[in-house]
């Protein structure tokens, strides 16, 4: 089992799914596209985009005892019809500027069977949020298949921290990464991750709002990582180490995410490091 499931990391070759676009980028398009918004429907009905559907990143997920796990593929097909996910038609989402939402619905697309999806990442974005007109989906016939590239468990989390051709990537905060903070039971990290922190991803602009940083310095957290090698993210529960996960594709790394994360981590009572 274990070579297999070793075997499996080793074929993983994925291939970026997912592009950031500026809002400047996305309103000169003219190519057919679908607009989600991957708030809350309560943020949605408060003021969205023009044209956009909701498709709140909750609905793509069940919580287990606290741990969020995607949705399985028979759990998810309904849903995605009904949203009208089509597998020739650009997926465009956007959320409140964080990206925390937009990532991980972007991620659970990916994750079964989608390619062509971009992210709006615009400093300003919430103040155009401005429609109160909901748009109604036409629903679709998409059938999902599995991408297994994207997607790794506790079992290969704890396999990868033992093989010098795969690395783990931790997006929580430094505290909790050595073990002086958690919000589970358990502190410290899986062995053999390295830290990044989400809050590396942000920075403050001149009015004092917290912004991403631009992608080439986003971009350059990543230059000291192996090429060669497959990487797994996780944080918590799954919103700041599918942006990671995001931007290491982005940075050109063979990258999946961790399920579950630590909250599944910890519920599990694996080893863990400080």
């Amino acid at each position: 089992m274990r070579r297999w499931i070793l075997g499996l990391l080793l074929v993983s070759c994925h291939l970026q799914s997912v592009e950031l676009i500026s809002f400047e980028e996305f309103q000169s398009w003219e190519k057919p596209h679908l607009l989600y918004d991957a708030r809350s429907a309560k943020d949605y009905h408060l003021g969205h985009l023009i044209g956009a559907i909701s498709f709140p990143v909750s609905s793509t997920y069940n919580n287990r005892n606290g741990v969020l796990f995607a949705r399985s593929i028979t759990d998810m097909t309904q849903t995605l019809q009904d949203k009208g996910v089509q597998a020739d038609v650009a997926i465009v989402i956007y959320d409140d500027s964080s990206l925390l939402d937009a990532s991980r619905l972007a991620w659970v697309l990916e994750l079964y069977g989608l390619r062509n999806i971009h992210l709006i990442n615009d400093v300003n974005l919430p103040d155009k949020l401005a429609s109160k007109q909901a748009t109604a989906s036409l629903p679709s016939e998409y059938l999902p298949t599995l991408n297994p590239d994207v997607l790794a468990n506790a079992r290969m989390t704890q396999l990868a921290g033992l093989n010098g051709g795969f690395g783990i990537v931790d997006n929580r905060p430094r505290s909790h990464f050595v073990g002086e903070q958690s919000h589970t039971d358990k502190f410290g990290h899986v062995p053999g991750a390295v830290n990044v922190p989400k809050d590396e991803f942000y920075r403050l602009n001149a009015e004092g709002q917290t912004v991403l940083k631009p992608l080439n310095e986003l971009v350059a957290l990543f230059d000291d990582f192996d090429r060669d090698k497959q990487y797994i993210t996780y944080c918590y529960r799954g919103k700041a180490s599918t942006l990671g996960f995001f931007l290491m594709q982005q940075a050109g790394l063979k990258v999946m995410h961790y399920d579950g994360s630590w909250f599944d981590w910890s519920q599990r009572d694996l080893p863990v490091a400080k």
